[in-house]
């Protein structure tokens, strides 16, 4: 469905790594007894939106309403966050690949306007909040 590429000319990728918040944040956001604490989840999440430049309450306004367009976000978030180059990228750099979608420029648009809410979701999924992952649709609070 999602084909990505990559423009190399100006900037290249530094090798693969993983920032030090993702490998802490499990162990910001449980308790002693290993559950997840969903006031510091969301405090470390707010953290990690605005490290992207998204405000946390502008994330309702972002959603799309329409179901198919929430579940084709949810698709590419999960894309990214599994894909080793396009997750590194994306914590590289703080923005989304370079998306190609080979179907109409009406779903290019779409892409474009749903940014923050792709963004919020391939946080999500890559720092593996389990409180906020039961309230995404379709992934049954796993990932």
């Amino acid at each position: 469905m999602i084909r990505r590429w990559f423009t190399k000319k100006n900037k290249s990728l530094q090798p693969a790594f993983e920032t030090p918040s993702s490998h802490s944040s499990l162990s910001l956001c449980t308790n002693a007894t290993d559950e997840p604490d969903p006031v510091k989840e969301i405090s470390h999440f707010k953290m990690r939106l605005k490290e992207f430049g998204i405000e946390f309450s502008h994330l309702v306004s972002s959603t799309p309403k329409d179901v198919e367009n929430r579940q084709q976000a949810i698709r590419v978030a999960e894309e990214i966050s599994k894909d080793p180059e396009m997750r590194n990228y994306f914590l590289t750099w703080k923005r989304l690949p370079l998306l190609h979608h080979e179907s109409t420029q009406h779903q290019k648009h779409t892409m474009k306007k749903q940014r923050e809410y792709i963004t919020a979701l391939t946080l999500i999924f890559i720092e593996n909040y389990q409180v906020l992952l039961q309230y995404v649709p379709g992934t049954g609070g796993k990932h």
